[in-house]
């Protein structure tokens, strides 16, 4: 049976009953502003509740619980006596629903909401050093003692040393050599305690988290690199070496070992039940621990059941501490995870501990970060509760199985465009695949590791998502065929690209677009125009140049809000007269009564590429580019008019791409004139999505009218 009862012994603050579908968080939230109106006593300023700092800007509404300062101090298992802006008792409730999927008797899980994976290594391997320190203890005194006994043997050599003649070398010989072998047996005694205080850490070479290495040079441990297998999972042989060497150098060292549970890049898992078995077999080891680390994969290694059916994932495989980062999966919208320890371990580890706070209430700090974010564990237990997991795993169940059923499409429609020999998908969630170009990895934000790319298929990675990438994917692997190689860099257009990007912009339109060509608009004539629209364009700051060595403007991208579009002076340029016209034309399906919201849609109108460049995928790396750029800025769509096909090739980058209106040069009429007769081609404009996942229906909430 699941169950969210408070575990025996443990102080309730908060006299409502809890349930998680019946107006808990107002109830919450009414309590909470009545401690906030009468709060007087700690050092915080509440400006967001009274309304001085107003987060409404980034969506939070002023009366809310996450406009409210909730401040969780130190260990969850003891409630403030008079700081009562927390809520430990969700971190409580939300710790006994993790308990039980672990698999873990009643009361026996201890931990904290961490802010993620890091703090959750970080508190794991503090919490081990403590604990063999503490179950070291008795030897650690049994050394101290010999010390003390050495000291004592050495100061009353050193007295009697005075007391023998000068002239009688023989005996201060005799003196002075087991004086030097009492200082020699104090260093050894010293070395011994050193090692017993200092564990040695053993983590998998490359594939194990940054964060350790980090961690074990804070806390002044050991570590112990060990060679990966190929699927990036601990070489299990190469373990048993190092555990051998590392006894020759630290004899009396403990051990903490670091399985991982889902490698960040191959999603390997290591076996730890296996681990445990070499750890007991080795002699030379006098006491070790176990961490997970499971940022992604720890928290739903009961719906995998990596080691087979088991009932507690903590006592039957020897696991001590568990880390998850809840906003990889679940999936929470800030940085947040959890620490969990068996509750032997944990107050072992504390036993001799002397980190009480008295002001706010003598709670024991057993945490890395001391004050942490109550909405955070909000947060976390909303997300439980919604999973289902205070009932059951159904839901959960669910989701892992509809991210495995999309990671296993994903990989079968790779291989039909590498083979199988080129993709992999040794895990789970994660598949691998050849690196593509950094503009297709920053559009779909790839892992890229040298020379592959991975992909992590989790719930927001749906069908249509992995659809529209192969196509991309697809046009990306033949540009990179036809794509001769060309140093070059693309960055946003500034004041110190202008005359180079006009030059470029006259000499391209002039020379090579067909209906400036057929007006036979010089390069003078042309020039104002240019120079108008790259300094506006300057300072939107929504526009992109490609550079070559020599810092010269190869390539542009000139693009613009929507609600604030270049207005031309025809009085400076009154040749280019009919392309307005055109333009105009042809946007009036698309704009004709709609007033547009700012930031929503960008107006990607004009491309040019150097003669000297053209045919090498780079019209559409800078385009892209310039997409890339608006939707790092917020934008959803893009809206662009095409005057030459070449350059309408973009809109097949991309799976929503509607077109809106196409006009034939020689058909266009200005009054009664045709002012591009005999123009071969016409002119198009397209409707892009370029967000990501982004649906035509969303259109809607990007204009009034």
């Amino acid at each position: 049976m699941w169950r969210t009862k408070i575990p025996e012994g443990q102080v309730d603050t908060f006299n409502n009953p809890l349930n998680p579908r019946s107006g808990e968080f107002d109830d919450l939230l009414t309590y909470i502003k009545t401690l906030a109106d009468n709060k007087l006593g700690y050092p915080v300023s509440l400006l967001t509740y009274i309304g001085i700092l107003d987060n409404e800007l980034l969506g939070i509404k002023p009366d809310s619980l996450a406009n409210i300062l909730i401040n969780n101090v130190g260990d969850p298992f003891k409630d403030s006596e008079t700081s009562l802006m927390e809520v430990k008792r969700h971190e409580r409730m939300l710790i006994a629903i993790l308990e039980k999927f672990y698999g873990l008797k009643e009361n026996e899980a201890r931990g904290y909401v961490t802010t993620g994976g890091t703090e959750g290594n970080f508190a794991a391997l503090w919490w081990s050093k403590r604990y063999m320190i503490s179950s070291m203890l008795p030897t650690l005194i049994e050394f101290d003692d010999k010390i003390k006994l050495l000291v004592k043997d050495e100061q009353e050599h050193t007295v009697a040393l005075t007391k023998v003649p000068l002239n009688d070398y023989e005996k201060r010989a005799t003196v002075l050599q087991k004086i030097i072998d009492i200082k020699h047996a104090i260093e050894e005694n010293k070395n011994i305690i050193q090692q017993l205080l200092t564990p040695t850490v053993f983590y998998t070479k490359n594939h194990t988290h940054y964060s350790i290495p980090k961690i074990a040079e804070i806390l002044k441990l050991n570590i112990r690199p060990i060679e990966p297998k190929e699927d990036g999972s601990m070489d299990l042989d190469n373990f048993r070496k190092e555990l051998i060497l590392n006894a020759g150098a630290h004899p009396y060292s403990t051990a903490i070992v670091i399985a991982n549970i889902g490698t960040t890049i191959t999603g390997a898992i290591d076996n730890v039940p296996e681990i445990k078995k070499i750890l007991d077999q080795a002699k030379s080891i006098r006491k070790y621990t176990i961490h997970l680390d499971g940022a992604l994969t720890g928290f739903v290694m009961p719906i995998l059941k990596p080691f087979g059916d088991i009932e507690n994932y903590f006592n039957a495989i020897g696991v001590n501490t568990l880390a998850v980062s809840a906003h990889k999966y679940p999936g929470l919208s800030q940085p947040c995870g959890i620490i969990l320890a068996n509750k032997e371990f944990f107050e072992k580890a504390f036993e001799k501990s002397e980190r009480s706070i008295d002001y706010v209430g003598n709670i024991l700090d057993v945490t890395i970060t001391g004050s942490r974010s109550g909405l955070n564990v909000l947060m976390f237990y909303n997300a439980l509760c919604t999973l289902g997991l205070d009932q059951d795993c159904k839901k959960l169940q669910k989701m892992v199985d509809d991210n495995l059923a999309m990671a296993r499409y994903l990989y079968k429609e790779l291989v039909k465009i590498y083979g199988v020999e080129k993709v992999k998908y040794p895990y789970h969630f994660n598949v691998m695949f050849p690196r593509t170009s950094l503009t297709l990895a920053k559009k779909y934000q790839l892992m890229l590791t040298g020379e592959t790319a991975t992909i992590c298929v989790l719930t927001n990675v749906t069908k249509q998502l992995i659809d529209q990438f192969i196509i991309d994917l697809q046009l990306d692997k033949e540009n990179a065929m036809s794509m001769v190689k060309t140093d070059y860099k693309i960055v946003t257009l500034t004041d110190e690209h202008v005359k180079s990007a006009v030059d470029l912009f006259v000499k391209t339109f002039c020379d090579s677009e067909p209906i400036t060509k057929h007006l036979n608009i010089s390069y003078a004539e042309y020039e104002p125009f240019a120079r108008e629209v790259i300094q506006k364009a300057v300072m939107e700051g929504l526009s992109v140049v490609a550079l070559d060595k020599n810092n010269r403007v190869i390539a542009c991208t000139i693009a613009e809000d929507i609600t604030n579009p270049f207005s031309p002076n025809i009085t400076h340029y009154p040749k280019l007269k009919p392309i307005f016209a055109l333009l105009n034309k042809l946007d009036e399906p698309f704009l004709k009564d709609k007033k547009f919201l700012k930031g929503k849609i960008v107006h990607i109108w004009i491309a040019l590429v150097d003669p000297t460049f053209r045919g090498k995928g780079l019209s559409t790396a800078i385009d892209m580019a310039c997409a890339d750029l608006a939707v790092r800025k917020g934008f959803d769509f893009a809206y662009a008019e095409f005057t030459n096909a070449l350059s309408e090739n973009i809109t097949h980058h991309y799976s929503l791409a509607k077109m809106y209106n196409n006009i034939k040069f020689d058909e266009f009429n200005l009054g009664k004139e045709r002012p591009f007769k005999g123009v071969k081609g016409g002119a198009a404009a397209y409707l892009i999505g370029i967000k990501p996942g982004i649906k035509i229906d969303s259109l809607k909430n990007c204009y009034t009218g």
